[in-house]
Parts: structure tokens; sequence; C-alpha cells
């Protein structure tokens, strides 16, 4: 998991301010030491201005940090630094760096693998300064120093899970905001049907019975009562259309609206550009199918996310005659030899269900799937009777 950190957040200011009073602190007191320490000054501003300049390029989001390989290696020059500080000058105060080193381990290793690496670098670190600067009770100062190294991983490994449990608590708060609106669309879709059904089963009748009595009646009267009736047999023929026609409108309108329940789920998304491309005439009737493709969508932003380290995610959802098409493309990158967990599993599933088609398929600009699903042609006609 990349630290993406756009701005200078207080963990920066923290970790520079450490870093700057080290360096001056270290300045101060070689100024005091012999000329083969001093010889040496230039070397150590040099390691420190490398090992800020390592810190930023793990911490933010940029072209090295799109690689695992590359972070790691960064992290390791890192420590790297440290020990090399340890030939410089005998200042044990050194291991503070390794302190702000060992803070950004949990965002890239579990928290098991972490302690193992702070356990072996604080002991490596302080042998090595013992051997070095021939200082055998160094060892008390590093347990101290050990204390702070286990503090430091606990508190950054606290952070990130803080962190993961607010997105996650935005993605869920987003997906409920989105069913809601699901639920709310068929609740309105359901009303609409009930009124147009009513219509068409009881006034319908009833006004198509009037309309045979009045023809009848046309042939049972005479002069100006026969003009009235007949009068009267238009006035309902008339009002029958009308009738058919506004059942006619609501069954048509009889569909989901997908863009603004897409928009709740793209609203916001942490650390992800999500542009939406939704076909206007989409016409979508059936719940369960809406229901889907909303989750599929949710997981697959959800996988781009923790997975690919994308920072940008696009939604293409278009109807070409009978059938609707959904496209899911992120820019992150993902392993040659990606294996489909519970979360592609479960799109296949959900697709399956409705006999559609999934596809996936990854390249170096991304993750792409592709899905493809049949649809019933739309709405019930109204029959005349």
């Amino acid at each position: 998991m990349k630290i993406k950190q756009p701005t200078i957040s207080i963990s920066d200011v923290g970790a520079v301010g450490t870093w700057a009073v080290v360096l001056g602190v270290s300045l101060y007191f070689i100024t005091r030491l012999g000329d083969a320490i001093q010889a040496n000054a230039p070397w150590i501003v040099g390691l420190f201005i490398l090992y800020i300049g390592c810190f930023f390029l793990i911490t933010r989001d940029n072209a090295f940090s799109q690689k695992r390989g590359v972070i790691e290696g960064l992290i390791l020059l890192k420590i790297v630094i440290v020990f090399a500080l340890v030939f410089t000058a005998p200042f044990e105060f050194y291991s503070i760096l390794s302190i702000i080193w060992v803070s950004v381990l949990p965002h890239f290793f579990s928290l098991k693998k972490s302690i193992v690496i702070m356990l072996l670098v604080v002991l490596s670190w302080f042998t090595v300064f013992a051997w070095v600067w021939d200082k055998p009770s160094v060892y008390i100062q590093g347990l101290l120093f050990l204390t702070f190294h286990f503090f430091a991983i606990m508190m950054s490994h606290q952070t990130q899970m803080a962190e993961m449990a607010s997105e996650e608590s935005q993605r869920l708060n987003k997906e409920l905001q989105a069913t809601q609106q699901l639920l709310a669309e068929a609740s309105r879709q359901s009303e609409r049907t009930r009124i147009a059904r009513d219509l068409h089963d009881l006034l319908g009748h009833h006004l198509t019975a009037l309309i045979i009595n009045l023809q009848v009646a046309t042939h049972l009267t005479e002069g100006e009562a026969k003009q009235k009736v007949e009068q009267c047999h238009s006035l309902a023929k008339l009002l029958l259309s009308d009738v058919r026609e506004a059942v006619s409108a609501l069954r048509e309108n009889d569909t989901l609206d997908f863009h603004v329940m897409i928009d709740l789920l793209a609203k916001n998304t942490p650390q992800l550009k999500v542009h939406s491309e939704i076909d206007a005439q989409i016409q979508l009737e059936d719940l369960s199918l809406a229901k889907s493709l909303l989750s599929i969508i949710q997981e697959s932003i959800t996988n781009s996310l923790r997975h690919s380290g994308a920072d940008n995610f696009w939604i293409k959802l278009i109807q070409s005659k009978n059938q609707l098409n959904l496209t899911l493309r992120d820019n992150g990158k993902t392993k040659s030899n990606l294996r489909e967990g519970n979360g592609i599993r479960g799109m296949r599933e959900r697709v399956s269900q409705f006999d559609g088609q999934f596809d996936l398929q990854q390249s170096e600009k991304g993750l792409t799937i592709t899905i493809a699903v049949p649809l019933q042609p739309h709405g019930e006609k109204v029959h005349d009777n």
C-alpha cells in the first residue's frame, strides 16, 4: 500500500523537523571534535539530504511509487544511509533516523514482518556502532531506542488501520446511498406500474363497456337524442384513447435512473478520480440487474484502490439494441500472473445470473473489465380491448 499525500501533512512536518534537528545537532557536535571527524561533514550533509529525498519519494504518489520493487529499493537505501552514518561520527542519536524509517514499514509490510525487520535493524545498527567506535556499553541505549522504534511501528500501524477503516466506512456509506437510491427508484417504479395497471384494468374496462352501450344506443334512438348519444360515444372513445396513452406513458417511464446511482458510488472516492460515461438512453427495468451492476462497479473500484495503485478509474455504460455493455478500466499496475480472487469470481457469478459475458484483460495501461448483458424488450404493451 502506498502512502499518497498530495499536500504537506503533520507527519511530514514531524519527520522533516526531526531530520533537521538531528542534522543541526550533529553539525554542532562535529565542530567540537577532531579534524578527522570534521572532514566528514560534507559526507554527513550529503547522506542526510539523500535520506530526506528518499523519504519524500516513498511517501508521495509519483512515477517511482508506482512500482513495488522501486519502493522496496528506496526503503533499503534509507536504512543503508543510516548505517553509513555510523562510520562518519560517534553519535548514537543517529538511530533516531531509523525511527522515522521504521514508521513507514507498516504501510508496505505486515505488522509482524515490520517488527521482525525493526528488531534486526536496531540490533545490527548498535552492534556495528559498538564495533566501529569501541563502545560496548551502547547496548543499554540500544534497548531504550528499541522501545522508541516499537512505539513508532505501533502508532504507524494504528494510524494505517484508522485510515483503512475510514476509507471502508466511506465506501460502505456510498454503497448504502446508491442502494437507497435504487430502492427509491424501485418504489417509484412499482407505484407507476400499479397506477398504470389500475387505469388499464378498471377505467379502461368501464370505458370500453360504456362505448359498447353507447354504440347500441345509437341504433335505438332517433333525431336529436341520437345525435347526443353519438357525441357521447365519440367522447367516450376519445377518453379511452387518452387513458391508453397515459398508461403507455407510465409504462415507458418505468425504468431506473442509473446515472444518479453511479454518481453516488463515484463521488469523493479517496485517492481515485472516477470518470463516468453513461448512455443517456439507458432503459433499465430489472431491479436485481441494477443492484448486481452497482455491486460489480463498487467491487472493481475497491480492487483498484487496494491492489493496483491506480489514481484514475473509468466507467462506461452504453445500451445497444437489447444489450447492456459495461466497461470498467483503471490505470493501475497488476501482477503479470494475476489470480482471480473472491471479488472477481463474485463479478463473474453476478453476470452469469443474467446470461451475460464477462471478460478481464491486463495490459501495461491497467486492468479492463468488459461486461455484456442481454436485455428483455422494454416494457409491456397495453393491448386494446
